[in-house]
């Protein structure tokens, strides 16, 4: 999620200014595959916080986390759980310069080496320090009190860490301009971020054209059984399905809608069961603004 999708959520997610963290729901965790090298899990925080994913590959010795989390208890519930195996943390990868991927576990993670795209690292230096502080004068301890920035440019291509194969990939035009996409073959997992949602509404901007073709570019990798998506649950193939009928009938729905009430009306209807409905306010009032509707 983009900075400025966070200055419009403060707004409409202004309640969480009276909330404390010990009246917070809390978080899940759990294995998502195995095999003799590597464990992958994932600790997501609940629904109503729009259930961020952060995903910890287990190593022999060591911990690496794939994105943090936005709010600060839920980066510290995450620390709780990768305390629980006894190895470190050496790495946190960051797929993408949305504030909710990186903002919240300055605290928790202060001393771990951050790795990103070299797009996301100069994006991150450049805006994440504002961010934060706007966020803090919000939501005050909800929010870290400091950020952990990239520090390390992770490029694309393949590297055996620990017994294990790692493929880092560049994804652009997706759900984000640019994200860093994290396969390990062995395990058939593919680690796509907000590519894939789960059972949250998807955050559209306009075009959708890079994402749905971004998706495919999943569905034609025939090794990959697992695929980690940034919001929600993982899945398999069937994810990938729902997620590109769900922005097909987003943009039937933008074409058949005279303005945003009416549209929300329609894919609050075909997706009752779907969380995140703030967002779909958020996108309405400040991105998505087709030339044929109605003001």
């Amino acid at each position: 999620m983009k900075s400025l999708k966070f200055i419009v959520f403060i707004t409409i997610m202004g309640a969480f200014t009276m909330m404390q963290a010990q009246n917070l729901p809390t978080g899940n965790a759990w294995a998502v595959t195995q095999n003799k090298d590597v464990t992958v899990h994932t600790y997501m925080s609940p629904a109503s916080m729009f259930a961020n994913t952060s995903h910890v590959i287990e190593l022999k010795n060591e911990l690496f986390i794939v994105d943090g989390q936005f709010f600060a208890p839920y980066a510290l519930e995450l620390k709780k759980f990768t305390d629980s195996f006894g190895k470190p943390v050496t790495r946190i990868y960051i797929s993408h310069d949305h504030p909710d991927h990186y903002i919240g576990f300055g605290d928790a993670f202060p001393d771990v080496k951050v790795y990103a795209l070299a797009e996301t690292k100069a994006s991150i230096e450049q805006n994440g320090q504002s961010v934060l502080e706007q966020r803090q004068a919000q939501f005050g301890p909800m929010i870290a009190t400091k950020l952990n920035k990239p520090s390390v440019i992770q490029q694309p291509g393949a590297e055996t860490i620990g017994n294990v194969k790692f493929i880092f990939e560049k994804s652009v035009n997706n759900e984000s301009a640019v994200s860093l996409v994290i396969k390990l073959p062995e395990l058939g997992v593919y680690i796509a971020q907000d590519i894939v949602y789960n059972k949250i509404h998807l955050f559209i901007e306009g075009d959708t054209k890079g994402w749905e073709k971004a998706i495919r570019k999943i569905t034609k990798e025939k090794a990959y059984k697992i695929v980690l998506s940034g919001h929600g649950k993982e899945g398999g193939k069937n994810l990938l399905k729902e997620n590109l009928d769900y922005l097909a009938f987003v943009n039937k729905t933008i074409s058949g809608s005279k303005n945003k009430s009416a549209y929300k009306e329609v894919i609050m209807k075909q997706y009752p069961d779907y969380a995140g409905e703030q967002l779909i306010d958020i996108y309405l009032n400040y991105y998505l603004k087709p030339k044929h509707w109605i003001k």
